[in-house]
């Protein structure tokens, strides 16, 4: 099934811990439900995460790579399968092509197929928030984030998420733009140690009430 959602990207920030709660949230509705429900969850899902920026604060750099002769632009989601070939939703292949061009993705049309091709530099990353490992490939358009990149580290990074694909047992793997790196993490701390990514708006801790504040570099 296909989707075709605006291409304006929302300014909201998700934070990872809030995107690791939708997702738990989808798979245990679509865990043991019919079809039509699995689909209508997947749905949902798909309409929340759309042109939305996601942060994770901690993600391990892993490599750079790209396809020599561009890759295949895929949009979707498959709360419960790990595999972008054959996701449970999927969006329309221009409007995802659109949003990635407004975000500065090289995109062509393929000469031989009906595909649109997308011809970009990517980030592999990694998250590991247990119980799972998010697996990260983001398009890379910006050459000043490249610069401040580096494998081996753990940055924080910003990106729009185009295609989220993973299971209960198994890692997930999110797809998207690169759109922000961080040479700090975008935290508040309080005096017992709790963290909280910025976006949250929190200005006393939670757990304890103490005052929050950025922390010292």
């Amino acid at each position: 099934m296909f989707l075709g959602f605006s291409v304006i990207a929302s300014a909201q920030v998700i934070t990872e811990d809030q995107l690791t709660e939708m997702v738990k949230e989808a798979q245990e509705k679509c865990e043991g439900a019919h079809s039509t429900i699995v689909l209508r969850v997947n749905e949902d899902f798909a309409e929340s995460i759309w042109g939305k920026t996601i942060r994770f604060n901690s993600a391990d750099i892993i490599r750079f790579f790209n396809h020599a002769s561009g890759e295949k632009v895929y949009g979707g989601v498959g709360i419960l399968n790990g595999n972008k070939n054959s996701w449970t939703f999927e969006y329309d292949q221009q409007a995802t092509a659109d949003l990635l061009t407004k975000n500065g993705v090289r995109v062509t049309k393929s000469y031989n197929t009906l595909w649109i091709i997308a011809r970009q530099d990517l980030l592999y990353a990694e998250s590991k928030v247990e119980p799972q490992k998010t697996i990260l490939e983001l398009y890379c358009p910006k050459p000043e984030l490249l610069e401040v990149l580096r494998v081996g580290k753990q940055q924080s990074i910003e990106f729009l998420i185009t295609g989220y694909a993973g299971s209960v047992s198994s890692s997930a793997k999110i797809y998207g733009v690169l759109t922000q790196v961080y040479t700090t993490k975008q935290v508040v701390t309080c005096v017992n140690g709790h963290e909280f990514d910025k976006a949250l708006g929190y200005k006393f801790c939670p757990v304890c009430g103490e005052p929050l504040k950025e922390p010292e570099e």
